[in-house]
């Protein structure tokens, strides 16, 4: 690999960094906001922060321990590499005391800087350390020894741009300004990209004379958690480049989910917080499920098998044993004509325990009930089969093929004279002696009724999304006005609302169920089709 390859792969380890470098060169103070996860990530982003800190004690409390360096380097990084895929600004992370020592200062970079987090926060205590707003021990570490870490961060790093931040505890260990400001400036000097000073008390003024005093050129940092009456504009007229608002959406979330859960458990119900929680559709928002959409179209639905799914809406009288048998062969000739998703709607009288692999949506009598319980999902190219129908591999291979909307399979060996109990389609198709001819465009259904009937329904049809879509309408409309349906009247609908019904017409292949000894009849054939192979 030449130097030039190599330098360019090196610089794409962390995009971020360069983004937050950028953001220290402009002038006004950057802020960023604290998160222990995506989606508080994405908030933070979307409000407008300029970048997200990925906090050790918001991480370590959304797992219910202390931030007493419990969690393992590789537990909080897992959550920081989270952040830094889930928005576009900047993820500064927070990484304690550096795990150990310089050993593991230097594998802690290699890793962070990795996965685009675009800078590390190292705090000068010993290792394990205790949250700063806790009262005790606050251990700090000789000023060698850290400075031991800061050089060791910086020859771990593989680019420029990754930003080491050094921590400074010595306010909030007691140990005074003269010794806070003695630290930062041999922190900067071992390397530190920028300098965090740390205090916990409830007045800005130590962090305001920090910044007075402070000489180097080095930035400084502050997180004004606890003196929080002073502004981002005051800090950074002070002399404050970045701003950590390090724990407030964790401290909300405990707050806002507490009340919420409350108010449901007094009322009974949810209805008097509905107003005051954020709707599914920003959460829908949030989890990106637009570009997921836009890529499922992109990159999914064209690559599909034509008919990715099958519904078997409505029942009939026969045997829960004889439909059993039924369904699980109606399944395997759906599978041979390449149709991978298979999924049944059932009546009260199907079989309890399905067939492998064929999922049990709803109870319906009818294909307009079980057509509008299924989700949006199947509004992709979808073959119904009709539950008083089998129907061979043959037959549904052909219709899967035809690319229309809507098509239907007919068969046209009745003639003009269907069964008293079939459902007759009219085709645009020529009959003669016997023998049928489509025309340049194909067969389609033109009417269904007697006059002039062509053919009958063979109990499948296959849907395009737009087709499955006017489907879906259809059974609506049969529901609105307490009409059930079976496929046929759905179809029937369609065709009578103008919709343009291709037909393919078929001879054979196909076997009518109406009754139980339909069921039993058809069983047995079939059984004996399997022993005679």
């Amino acid at each position: 690999m030449s130097a030039a390859t190599t330098e360019t792969s090196q610089a794409s380890i962390a995009p971020g960094a360069r983004q937050l470098r950028e953001l220290f060169a402009r002038p006004g103070a950057v802020r960023i906001a604290g998160a222990h996860n995506p989606l508080g990530a994405r908030l933070a982003e979307r409000v407008g922060f300029d970048g997200v800190w990925s906090s050790g004690l918001e991480v370590s409390a959304s797992q219910g321990v202390p931030d007493t360096d419990i969690l393992s380097m590789s537990e909080l990084l897992g959550v920081a590499s989270s952040l830094a895929a889930a928005v576009r600004v900047p993820v500064v992370a927070d990484c304690d005391a550096g795990y150990g020592n310089a050993h593991n200062v230097m594998n802690m970079i290699r890793r962070y800087e990795a996965a685009g987090i675009a800078a590390v926060s190292i705090e000068d205590k010993r290792f394990p350390k205790v949250n700063s707003f806790l009262p005790g021990r606050q251990e700090l570490a000789p000023i060698g020894e850290f400075c031991g870490k800061l050089a060791a961060a910086k020859a771990a790093q593989r680019t420029p741009d990754l930003m080491v931040i050094a921590r400074i505890e010595a306010l909030i260990a007691g140990w005074g300004m003269d010794e806070a400001l003695r630290r930062g400036e041999a922190y900067a000097q071992a390397g530190a990209d920028a300098v965090l000073i740390h205090a916990k008390g409830s007045s800005p003024e130590p962090i305001l004379q920090f910044l007075a005093e402070w000489t180097l050129p080095t930035p400084v940092v502050v997180v004004p958690t606890t003196y929080h009456t002073i502004t981002a504009t005051e800090l950074a007229e002070a002399g404050a480049k970045l701003i950590i608002y390090a724990n407030h959406g964790l401290r909300a979330g405990i707050t806002a989910v507490t009340d919420t859960f409350a108010s449901i458990l007094r009322d009974d119900r949810t209805t008097g917080v509905e107003s005051s929680i954020a709707p599914l559709a920003t959460v829908f928002d949030l989890q990106g499920m637009a570009v997921q959409k836009r890529h499922e179209a992109e990159f999914i639905t064209p690559f599909e098998s034509r008919a990715r799914s099958i519904v078997v809406p409505g029942a009939t009288d026969a045997a829960v044993e004889d439909t059993a048998a039924l369904l699980e062969r109606q399944t395997s000739a759906l599978r041979r004509s390449g149709i991978e998703s298979v999924a049944l709607a059932t009546s009260a009288d199907a079989p309890a325990q399905p067939p492998q692999d064929v999922a049990v949506l709803a109870e319906h009598t009818d294909a307009a009930g079980a057509l509008l319980e299924l989700s949006d999902a199947y509004l992709s190219s979808t073959v119904v089969v009709s539950s008083d129908a089998f129907v061979e591999s043959e037959p549904l291979s052909r219709l899967t093929a035809t690319g229309s909307d809507i098509a239907l399979l007919v068969d046209v060996s009745t003639g003009p004279a269907p069964r008293a109990d079939a459902v007759p389609l009219s085709l645009n198709s020529a009959s003669r002696e016997g023998r049928r001819i489509a025309g340049s465009d194909g067969s389609e259904v033109v009417a269904v009724g007697r006059d002039g009937a062509d053919g009958e329904f063979a109990g499948a049809a296959v849907f395009s999304p737009q087709g499955f879509a006017a489907l879906r309408a259809a059974a609506e409309k049969r529901r609105a006005n307490s009409l059930p349906a079976s496929l046929a009247d759905l179809v029937a609908d369609l065709v009578e609302a103008g919709h343009r019904v291709r037909a393919v017409e078929i001879a054979s292949g196909w076997l009518e169920l109406r009754t139980a000894d339909d069921a039993r009849r058809a069983a047995a054939l079939l059984a004996g089709e399997e022993a005679q192979r």
